[in-house]
């Protein structure tokens, strides 16, 4: 796999150095791809004077605008003088789907970072979050940095599908696989692969005589996925110490060996949705973006 030549930093419009920020820096230097920075913003109190008197809106959107430009110029400016080929933008817009869609498109990167920005449970119920739609329509992968991310990932862990895959799902593994092994070599960090088997898990099996017929068909399909895991292992040449079979309903038994392990980095593979998907509330990739303690790189299939 090649080195990153183009990466995209969603800015944060607080206009600091955030852990993103600091994460799509690190690997522009490290492989020596050209950075471009663009910051999303607006004040919609000056929306709202603009119904009264646009002249004087435009003239405020321009110095808010002019305000943020300046800044980043000044980190761009600074970054270039150790090396950095850096470009910046500044767009008046909340950072919606589309608008960010538009600046990926436009750019054509080999990677987008973005800061993790959580929101209320209540807003994930009524309004998706920026990220849940990325995370579904971005074409290229996704570095979620994640606000206690150590600076150079020491330890990566990829998470891969190794029940009875379609050719769809054979796909995005080997992609995750292949990203997190670069990720991890460019870093010179542990790479570690992990697969969450559903069952049998004592808090999700049912009382009564269903019990005993999903532990029995648990342990008659484990074998199957345990062969697909280790064929999968063996395939990247992943060390016997280095591969995590553990069971347990997949966001939260991956999230929490996250936890555990000390991952630095989780790379997880995200599967193009149709209409029904887009219409439900999460997915497993959404859930796991919630509830990682580190940075999340989305690769799509």
């Amino acid at each position: 796999m090649e080195n990153y030549k183009r990466i995209l930093l969603i800015a944060d419009p607080s206009m600091r150095r955030t852990v993103a920020f600091e994460r799509a820096v690190w690997l522009a230097r490290s492989s020596g791809a050209a950075l471009h920075i663009t910051l999303f913003d607006r004040n919609p109190l000056i929306n709202l004077a603009a119904l009264i008197d646009k002249d004087r809106a435009h003239a405020a959107i321009d110095a808010w605008l002019n305000e943020r430009l300046v800044w980043l110029r000044g980190e761009a400016a600074e970054l270039e003088s150790d090396g950095l080929k850096v470009s910046t933008d500044v767009v008046w817009a909340a950072p919606v789907e589309d608008d960010v869609l538009m600046a990926i498109a436009d750019y054509d990167p080999d990677l987008v970072v973005k800061d993790v920005h959580y929101e209320s449970r209540v807003k994930r119920v009524l309004l998706k979050p920026l990220d849940w739609q990325l995370l579904r329509s971005c074409p290229v992968p996704l570095l979620f940095a994640h606000t206690f991310s150590h600076a150079v990932p020491s330890r990566v862990l990829a998470a891969v599908d190794a029940s009875l895959p379609s050719k769809e799902q054979k796909a995005i593994n080997q992609r995750v696989i292949e990203r997190g092994l670069f990720l991890a070599r460019q870093c010179k960090s542990e790479f570690h692969l992990l697969y969450a088997f559903i069952g049998p898990y004592t808090p999700m099996m049912p009382m009564g005589p269903a019990a005993a017929y999903l532990s029995d068909f648990y342990r008659s399909v484990e074998p199957a996925h345990r062969r697909n895991f280790t064929e999968l292992a063996d395939a990247y040449g992943v060390p016997i110490e280095c591969r995590h079979f553990i069971s347990g309903p997949a966001a939260q038994t991956i999230a929490d060996f996250a936890r555990e392990d000390h991952s630095d980095v989780l790379v997880i593979g995200t599967l193009r949705h149709g209409l029904v998907d887009r219409m439900l509330l999460g997915s497993t990739a959404e859930a796991i973006l919630d509830l990682s303690p580190c940075d999340v790189l989305a690769v799509k299939n």
